[in-house]
């Protein structure tokens, strides 16, 4: 078996090749939705759940939407996000012998920046998004507790890809389900996808 190493200098490279096309692609989307009529810019709360060893881990965070037209527009955001990770860990030496799973739960600040695209019945929002590592805690208790735990790199990019539908329930106020879909790092392995529901509620904030 051949296996071939990409160095993270060239993954890095890749990556930032990537996000060139893409802000240039914004910036040409924007640039034909100002002559269009333009959508009140939103403000909201989003919350989530996304599927980390079968069970959905819970998110909260604040939501932005800036819109050119009433068509196209940005999306991001701050928000703390969850996930669950599992070791099978086995300790062995001349005083003990043990092995058992070990359970805990990671926390992240993440911040998307998404290109936000309004279909006619529904929204679709595709980006990067950051994620930062902040915190951790077991919370499956067994023979091994952990007492130290980080990841590297810190932080990770990744694309993420929304599909929501807007349900307005009075002038300005809006409730938006939605379906996620992302990859934690596209740059860095291990590549852990992941699968969500979001449900948001946003009010338009007065036009320029």
């Amino acid at each position: 078996m051949v296996v071939i190493l990409i160095s993270p200098m060239k993954k890095l490279f890749f990556f930032a090749h990537q996000l060139i096309l893409i802000v240039l692609l914004g910036l040409s989307i924007m640039s034909f939705a100002q002559a269009q009529e333009k959508k009140s810019d939103m403000l909201g709360v989003l919350f989530t759940g996304e599927s980390t060893l079968n069970r959905l881990s819970p998110n909260i965070g604040v939501v932005y939407e800036r819109n050119f037209s009433r068509k196209i527009g940005v999306e991001t955001g701050l928000f703390y996000r969850t996930f669950q990770e599992e070791f099978f860990v086995t300790i062995s030496n001349d005083f003990v012998n043990v092995s058992d799973d070990v359970r805990f739960v990671q926390g992240f600040v993440a911040i998307p920046v998404l290109f936000r695209f309004d279909a006619r019945f529904v929204q679709i929002s595709l980006g990067p998004q950051v994620d930062i590592f902040a915190k951790w805690h077991q919370i499956r208790k067994s023979e091994i507790n952990l007492t130290d735990y980080s990841r590297s790199p810190r932080i990770q990019v990744g694309p993420l890809l929304k599909i929501g539908k807007e349900i307005s329930f009075k002038e300005t106020l809006i409730l938006e389900p939605e379906l996620r879909y992302g990859i934690r790092s596209i740059v860095w392995e291990p590549k852990e996808d992941y699968f969500g529901i979001g449900l948001k509620l946003k009010k338009g904030l007065s036009k320029d």
